[in-house]
């Protein structure tokens, strides 16, 4: 019960949350300039594609590259106004579940990090 919880476990959970968080967080903004039309929808989806790309371009940093090139891709079809109300209710989804996936690995962090500071 009273286990020390590892510091690389503990580092994880921290990263993790503050990630889901700020990710959530990023989509619904996403949305929301999707929303306002497809020039600026394109512009927003554009830039956070090809920094997708740029971060993906090095071997540690792939998974986070290409979750912000999927990211902007959603957002440049969610901007389309044909397509768009039908793929755009994912984006809203999907920034809530990465808000609470997010708060759910803060909450486990802080309450490591108490039990190592006992």
């Amino acid at each position: 019960m009273g286990d020390i919880v590892p510091r690389n476990q503990l580092v994880k959970q921290g990263v993790q949350g503050v990630v889901g968080i700020g990710g959530g967080i990023g989509l619904l903004i996403l949305k929301a300039i999707a929303s306002a039309g497809f020039v600026p929808g394109l512009i927003a989806g554009g830039i956070v594609t090809i920094a997708g790309l740029v971060i993906a371009s090095s071997r540690e940093d792939r998974t986070a590259g290409m979750i912000a090139l999927g990211a902007g891709a959603a957002t440049i079809v969610a901007s389309i106004p044909v397509i768009g109300p039908v793929v755009g209710w994912l984006m809203p989804v999907a920034g809530i579940g990465l808000i609470i996936a997010g708060g759910i690995s803060l909450f486990r962090f802080l309450s490591n990090l108490r039990r190592r500071s006992r």
